[in-house]
């Protein structure tokens, strides 16, 4: 029961998280312009990282898990792996 909850309330925090930080780099890209590229700062290895981080943890299947939990109360299959069950 309490890593039941846990492992719902990681993938939640994940998916909102994964689309915070994606619209926060974007953001910073936009307002800085071709200045943002500039590898004497290297803000693009925070979009890389973010990049990485929400496509090895996929927000369609954390949604589809989280979804199912809510309204069937069916547990998370605890590999979060695309086709695996």
């Amino acid at each position: 029961p309490g890593h039941l909850a846990a492992e719902i309330e990681a993938a939640e925090g994940q998916i909102v998280v994964s689309k915070l930080v994606l619209d926060a780099t974007a953001n910073i890209f936009n307002a800085l312009a071709a200045s943002a590229t500039s590898t004497s700062v290297s803000l693009d290895r925070h979009w890389r990282n973010a990049r990485t981080v929400s496509s090895h943890n996929p927000a369609i299947y954390k949604e589809r898990v989280v979804g199912d939990y809510a309204v069937n109360q069916t547990a998370p299959p605890y590999l979060w792996l695309p086709g695996a069950s």
